[in-house]
């Protein structure tokens, strides 16, 4: 049962990881990985009064996948030290995930994502994962803010510069 939407990006990293896994068509994907989950976030939108769960749901995953080369090239430039195909692949999609949240959603505060992603790796991934996704989400945060490429409304700009999470 979906309760917030930690559980809508769980979801989404779970179809991600197995769309990996099937290299298919993504509507395909979509309609057989999350169908019944978005049905779920519509119930929860209704139930709770809330809106942008579905945009969520829908947008992280199409969008990740759309971009997922551009993505890896910020990922190239930050983790420098790592093969890209070396990293856990979990941990990419997370990161992916988390790139395309901070571009596409001026509505999520910056340091509301970067909390959310540590805490699936916590969850999700190895012991390690959550500090290495920190420092190389923490880098690209960064340097999007100095490229001008996170854009924020009124309720997702409550900071400006994001200091690094210490986990």
């Amino acid at each position: 049962m979906l309760e917030n939407r930690r559980d809508v990006r769980a979801k989404v990293m779970q179809a991600l990881f197995a769309f990996k896994s099937m290299e298919g068509e993504p509507r395909v994907a979509y309609n057989l990985l999350l169908a019944e989950t978005e049905k779920e976030v519509e119930v929860l939108e209704k139930n709770k009064g809330i809106s942008g769960d579905v945009k969520l749901l829908k947008t992280l995953f199409f969008e990740t996948i759309r971009n997922a080369e551009m993505y890896d090239s910020y990922l190239r430039e930050k983790a420098a030290n790592w093969d890209i195909e070396r990293i856990a692949r979990l941990d990419r999609v997370l990161m992916q995930m988390a790139i395309c949240e901070l571009l596409n959603f001026e509505e999520i505060p910056v340091k509301v994502t970067l909390n959310e992603y540590m805490e699936l790796a916590k969850e999700y991934s190895t012991p390690d994962s959550s500090k290495f996704i920190n420092g190389v989400l923490d880098a690209l945060i960064q340097l999007f803010i100095s490229k001008g490429l996170i854009r924020k409304n009124e309720r997702g700009s409550q900071e400006d510069k994001v200091p690094p999470v210490i986990s």
